[in-house]
């Protein structure tokens, strides 16, 4: 979609959470809250649908729809994000904090809440670490990810 052959694909691959618009950053609140609202809403059917899909089927939820809605916000996540972290480091935020989520809770609610806040914690501490040390701010975020995880399977190892 760029007019030339000025694309610049560092950008595409790393991302960079300091070349964001002002409309990817309302775009992505509006996005936030759209999810946040969807997982108020629709709680119960997406637990159903997470963990036994056959009983979900018999008890009359369309199984397809949830689906779709599942994939299609998980491709909105994957696009947005893409633009802040890039291509190769974009699925690290989708896939650490629930494994490390999934070690701190056992139940569905506790998992999306502990995902939440583990996300916000290591994005905070991501941007500081890039700040502090001069580093690029996707691969702090990650950094502190990795860290996170290796204390909580210590932290787990020793109960």
């Amino acid at each position: 979609m760029t007019s030339g052959f000025g694309v610049d694909s560092y950008n595409y691959m790393f991302g960079s959470i300091l070349a964001m618009k002002l409309s990817d950053v309302i775009l992505s609140v509006i996005l936030s809250i759209v999810l946040v609202l969807i997982y108020i809403i629709f709680y119960n059917r997406l637990f159903l649908i997470s963990f036994d899909e056959k009983f979900a089927k018999a008890s009359g939820i369309s199984v397809t729809f949830y689906q779709f809605l599942i994939s299609v916000i998980t491709a909105l996540v994957v696009v947005l994000g893409m633009r802040m972290m890039g291509t190769l480091l974009i699925s690290s935020l989708i896939v650490f904090p629930a494994i490390i989520s999934k070690k701190l809770t056992n139940s569905f609610k506790g998992l999306v809440c502990v995902s939440a806040i583990t996300s916000i914690i290591c994005f905070v501490l991501g941007i500081l670490v890039s700040f502090y040390l001069n580093l690029p701010a996707g691969a702090a975020i990650v950094f502190v990810y990795i860290l996170l995880l290796i204390i909580v399977n210590i932290f787990s190892l020793k109960h």
